[in-house]
């Protein structure tokens, strides 16, 4: 094998990997760009309700202001805002279901999958989202924060 085949084998194994790569990662369920939403709940005969001690880690994060903390159990992201007030919603973009992150610094959730931002009541303020997220109650009692619907 001469030198110049080897070089283009290597670069199309290369492409063709990448390429792969690009379609798993793109190929998210059956969006079909209506904005319909995902169940933010796993087991959706089973309301969302825990409590967490934000004393304790990994839920101490809730004790600064912009911290979070998403509890992959139950598909809930809990931020606390700049203001200081504890909140929760789906952790789940209603795009694509990509896990939300919380930027404290913009009081929103953020979707890094495709850009779409939230407001801390859930709201759509840019898409690719066309959905709001679910909203939870939150009520706090000592360092016990109870989510719940």
């Amino acid at each position: 094998m001469e030198r110049k085949d080897f070089i283009e084998k290597v670069g199309m194994s290369g492409a063709a990997i990448l390429v792969m790569g690009c379609f798993g990662a793109c190929s998210k369920s059956s969006d079909t760009g209506s904005g319909s939403g995902t169940n933010p709940n796993p087991n959706p005969s089973k309301p969302v309700d825990f409590t967490i001690n934000i004393s304790n880690s990994p839920y101490n994060v809730l004790q600064n202001n912009g911290g979070f903390y998403v509890d992959t159990a139950n598909n809930v992201i809990i931020a606390k805002t700049t203001s200081g007030m504890l909140i929760a919603v789906s952790s789940l973009c209603t795009h694509q279901a990509v896990t939300l992150e919380f930027q404290g610094n913009n009081n929103r959730f953020y979707c890094p999958g495709h850009g779409s931002n939230f407001n801390t009541a859930g709201t759509v303020l840019n898409g690719p989202a066309a959905t709001a997220l679910k909203a939870y109650k939150t009520s706090l009692s000592g360092s016990l924060l109870r989510i719940y619907e």
